[in-house]
């Protein structure tokens, strides 16, 4: 078929139709659609795609969105005024049909254009968003070949000037590869100009990133989770604990019973050496906590440029993402231990792990001293609310 047997209005109703984004290249299988996007549809952003390209006067080559008929025979005019190519060798015939057309072409591609795109086809490659609460937004990527065009372009031009400067160039080399994409017959996935282009993808290594740098930013999105040495719960500590837990308690009742407390007198056992060992135990053991939280914070302090801002991402401390719980954000930021409410639910926390922990729970099968769970909490939760004063 030649451009004698087709009329003009053929060629400006199939670049009307041309598109950026085509279906095709997924699979060449699937009902063919696809979008293109129009001149002012852009985004200002430092990222390289088809919507910052237009935003950068940049024409990206266009493509059809299926082959049937004789629409590979229609592109060729449309590639010969998209691609300026030298006419010298074709026929006046071809010649008149690219001149005729060639008006139209800037006023086509100012107006968006999308077709086939009711339906998905199940073979489409899809990536479900999360949106709400067990909701998703299903989402079908699509290349836009006319920008892969354009990467090759640059490509092959730093390679011949690499090329040309020899062992002086500060070039580094870009590696390519081949991808397949239309199978025996790439013409079935777009303009052959086009999918080759698509078959050329740069090879460029993933970013690397400092092991310590990796794990600060872990503790920033996700917090962390204290631990509570051995070598503090044990036996000794919790025979200590408990038996001026016991006596503590016992003391409280007998006020109790003798109603000093209607007097308002409460006098609570209370043996300075027993409460002195008592506490420095305990102050071991909440110093070991807070340390943990002190060498992330430092950590994360050899990041601090990179975190988001506070305006970015609003939040209570600079130092954590706002989802990470209150307990840890006060663990790595120190101001926030000055608040009460923190004090108390940081000394519940750690009383309730200590008398959860597995060699507390193993002395106290050894001992006949013996305290409730809630009651050695309640104790050592009140220990340590007094040591964070």
């Amino acid at each position: 078929m030649t451009s004698k047997t087709i009329d003009q209005d053929s060629y400006q109703h199939t670049l009307a139709e041309s598109v950026h984004h085509s279906l095709k290249p997924v699979n060449t299988n699937i009902q063919g659609g696809g979008i293109r996007l129009a001149n002012n549809e852009t985004l200002n952003l430092p990222y390289i795609s088809a919507k910052t390209l237009l935003d950068e006067n940049i024409h990206i080559p266009v493509g059809y969105h299926t082959n049937s008929g004789k629409t590979a025979t229609l592109f060729k005019v449309i590639n010969a005024i998209q691609f300026d190519e030298d006419l010298s060798g074709t026929d006046d015939d071809f010649k008149q049909q690219v001149n005729q057309l060639k008006p139209h072409f800037k006023q086509a591609l100012q107006q968006s254009f999308s077709t086939g795109l009711e339906n998905i086809d199940i073979r489409m490659r899809q990536l479900l968003i999360p949106k709400g609460e067990n909701h998703y937004i299903s989402i079908s990527p699509l290349s836009a070949a006319g920008v892969n065009f354009l990467l090759n372009e640059e490509v092959d031009r730093l390679k011949e000037q690499r090329k040309s400067e020899g062992q002086n160039s500060a070039l580094r080399n870009i590696q390519t590869a081949v991808f397949g994409v239309g199978g025996s017959n790439s013409q079935n996935a777009g303009s052959p100009i086009l999918i080759r282009a698509l078959q050329r993808p740069m090879v460029i290594s993933s970013p690397t990133i400092n092991p310590q740098e990796r794990l600060a930013f872990q503790y920033f999105y996700k917090g962390f989770e204290y631990q509570i040495s051995n070598a503090y719960i044990s036996r000794e500590l919790y025979i200590e604990l408990t038996r001026y837990a016991q006596q503590l308690i016992e003391q409280k009742k007998l006020s109790h019973d003798l109603g000093f407390n209607d007097l308002g007198v409460y006098a609570p056992f209370n043996n300075m050496n027993t409460r002195t060992e008592e506490v420095e135990k305990l102050k071991l053991v909440v110093e070991h906590v807070l340390a943990q939280g002190k060498d992330i914070l430092d950590s994360l302090k050899s990041i601090e440029k990179q975190l988001p801002t506070v305006e970015d991402l609003e939040r209570k401390s600079f130092w954590s993402h706002p989802n990470v719980s209150i307990l840890v954000q006060g663990l790595i930021n120190p101001q926030l231990q000055q608040f009460e409410d923190w004090q108390v639910l940081f000394a519940d926390h750690i009383a309730k792990k200590i008398c959860q922990h597995r060699y507390w729970n193993k002395h106290k099968v050894e001992t006949e001293i013996s305290l409730s769970e809630a009651d050695s909490k309640l104790f050592l939760s009140r220990r340590i609310q007094e040591l964070l004063k």
